[in-house]
């Protein structure tokens, strides 16, 4: 294992923002965490990069990380500074400049001299980001990308996704990341979805995404709009989350039964996955 996550709870302040959190990554692995807004993805985030201490986060449980992990932070805009060349800020991670331009051209760039004279605001959105992802791998093994592709286009938010799968299938990269946006998960590898700061189903990407079980993951990709407007049967047009009970999607599951609302469900192995429910 590169990466070993046991979470009893994590609180934010006095606010209880993650419970029950248990990931086993290996070497090369593909990991995909998606969630709502407040669903516990940046405080998990956080808490794998280490960059917890800096908040007022705390958290009961484990955490071994057994190679450097490499962020590539939400804003690109406010993550590289404006008043520097990229030459001088990717000097600050790597003091060979050989490596530096090996790395650059990894990412795609050819002219990499123009780019390493470049301040921030010449280059477009996608260049900024693929700078940052040469700025996480000249250190790192783990790279957790954190909504990475939330200020690019779709265009562009594949293109990065795109080569990202190919450093980790040439360089065994372990990548994990951490999204809102189900459209981008075009590739094999493990899903892990959130709930209010819990694991609510996890297991394969394709066979979640071919079935989801949990009735949040069911609703989450059947939210996804569809351009030939061909969905699934299980897709909801809204879902109601009860916190009041037990179980928050008492009301959404066919299989309720009284318990669901006075008993926490557990995370339990079904089949192919685990999912967080009485049966």
């Amino acid at each position: 294992m590169v990466c070993n996550i046991n979470i009893e709870e994590a609180y934010y302040d006095d606010k209880k923002v993650l419970e029950d959190i248990r990931l086993n990554v290996k070497k090369g692995d593909v990991w995909a965490i998606v969630g709502e807004s407040g669903a516990g993805k940046t405080t998990l985030a956080r808490i794998i990069s280490g960059m917890w201490r800096f908040y007022p986060l705390r958290f009961e449980g484990e955490v071994s990380i057994d190679e450097d992990t490499g962020l590539i932070p939400q804003n690109i805009t406010d993550s590289l500074d404006p008043l520097f060349k990229i030459r001088e800020q990717l000097l600050e991670i790597e003091s060979d400049l050989d490596k530096i331009k090996e790395t650059l051209r990894k990412v795609g760039f050819e002219d990499v001299e123009y780019v390493l004279d470049s301040y921030p605001h010449n280059l477009s959105g996608g260049m900024r980001q693929r700078v940052l992802i040469a700025a996480a791998l000249l250190k790192s093994k783990i790279i957790l990308a954190d909504e990475f592709t939330s200020a690019l286009d779709s265009m562009t938010k594949m293109k990065v996704v795109n080569l990202l799968k190919e450093l980790n299938r040439t360089d065994n990269i372990t990548l994990i990341f951490i999204t809102h946006d189900v459209e981008m998960l075009a590739f094999d590898g493990k899903l892990v979805v959130l709930f209010d700061g819990k694991i609510v189903e996890m297991g394969s990407i394709e066979e979640i995404k071919l079935a989801p079980t949990h009735p949040y993951t069911r609703f989450l990709f059947g939210s996804v709009p569809k351009i030939d407007m061909h969905y699934k049967d299980f897709r909801f047009s809204e879902i109601e989350a009860k916190r009041e009970y037990a179980c928050p999607f008492y009301l959404n599951c066919p299989k309720a039964e009284e318990k669901c609302k006075t008993e926490q469900p557990p995370l339990k192995e079904r089949n192919d996955r685990f999912v967080r429910c009485h049966f």
